[in-house]
């Protein structure tokens, strides 16, 4: 199951990669204030996925219970305050796209590199 989280958070990068290498933006395209569906149904699948391997692993996976948190938090903050959310979001690809972009390929590489060492490790 880690090894499927990992390979979901890599194909990820890639989609938000060569989406932006062909000149199309997914991150705008997912931070649209109606694409808030497709946004909260990406979020959930990683949230799913992640909390089933923290509740069936033994012992006790903090790597991926990280991963699951800040899935959580990501989540509680889109539906408590979408406006705040959405600032934050537009703000942010204003400043610059470009970068924006590669920093969110670089995060989900980062957290696959992570979900494949908690299957090292644990």
């Amino acid at each position: 199951m880690i090894a499927v989280l990992a390979l979901l958070y890599i194909f990820s990068a890639f989609v938000y990669f060569y989406a932006n290498k062909f000149g199309y933006s997914l991150l705008r395209y997912m931070f649209k204030r109606e694409n808030i569906n497709i946004y909260l149904s990406t979020e959930l699948i990683f949230l799913i996925i992640t909390s089933l391997i923290v509740f069936t692993s033994q012992p006790l996976n903090w790597m991926v219970a990280i991963l699951m948190f800040i899935h959580l938090a990501g989540i509680a903050w889109l539906i408590v305050n979408p406006d705040n959310f959405y600032q934050m979001a537009e703000d942010s690809i204003n400043l610059d796209a470009g970068l924006i972009e590669n920093v969110v390929v670089i995060t989900f590489l980062i957290y696959a590199g992570i979900a494949l060492i908690s299957r090292i490790t644990f």
